[in-house]
């Protein structure tokens, strides 16, 4: 679905002189195919990152530019992805017989490029979350559903069992619930286990400087040994 431009001047943040003309939206609307990389994935990417635009020199066109090097980058080197992007100013510069690397690194350090990198450390898992759901709702329509979508005529088409079955079994497999749940629980003592524990230590001690006095005095080991705790002066827990 294309991004209209009241959608567009409406994620611009406050007090922003940023321009939004025809060619900007032709641009935005179009972002996927000079790059071969999924429109919407490109499109949410943009409005999610329109905050950026905020006290900032740069304009759209500038944003969408860096939002497709991120994503070039996470399969392709730096001065691939530059070359894709401005594949223009890659051919001015050879054409030349200059080295593109430098204008490379300085894009790739500019703050735009970092403040979206920094952003897209978050784990793909939850970044795009939302085509995981998507994959699960088609899944659940052919699937479930026996919807095959429609065919160039307008007509609702049916699938075969065969996509039938494999289509549950995806749907099966990406909702499937952990078998076993593991939970680390962190138990601290009380302050009346540890107050407990330092009575019976206290006794403890105790019993050790009798018993090493006793066997120093000359007294028989056997009747040493014959020791005795006494508990009812060691507090005790509720429960």
């Amino acid at each position: 679905m294309d991004i209209t431009e009241d959608k567009l001047r409406g994620l611009l943040p406050k007090n922003t002189s940023v321009a939004i003309t025809s060619e900007i939206l032709t641009l935005v609307n179009n972002m996927g195919e000079d790059v071969d990389l999924p429109q919407d994935m490109l499109q949410e990417d943009l409005m999610s990152y329109m905050y950026l635009l905020g006290n900032s020199t740069n304009g759209v066109k500038e944003l969408v530019n860096a939002i497709k090097f991120c994503n070039l980058k996470r399969n392709y080197s730096n001065k691939q992805s530059w070359g894709i992007v401005f594949p223009d100013s890659k051919e001015r510069l050879e054409r030349l017989g200059k080295n593109v690397d430098n204008h490379v690194s300085a894009y790739n350090k500019s703050k735009l490029v970092l403040a979206i990198d920094k952003d897209m450390l978050i784990p793909a898992h939850l970044q795009y979350s939302s085509y995981h759901h998507k994959a699960i709702n088609e899944l659940y329509k052919v699937g479930v559903l026996n919807d095959g979508g429609l065919s160039a005529d307008g007509d609702k088409m049916t699938v075969t069992p065969m996509v039938k079955v494999q289509a549950l079994k995806e749907l099966a497999a990406l909702t499937k619930q952990p078998e076993e749940t593991k939970i680390d629980l962190k138990v601290s003592n009380s302050s009346e286990m540890i107050t407990m524990q330092e009575e019976m230590n206290q006794q403890l001690k105790l019993i050790v400087d009798t018993q090493s006095k006793r066997l120093e005095s000359g007294e028989n080991i056997i009747d040493v040994q014959e020791i005795g705790v006494n508990f009812d002066s060691i507090g005790t827990v509720d429960e």
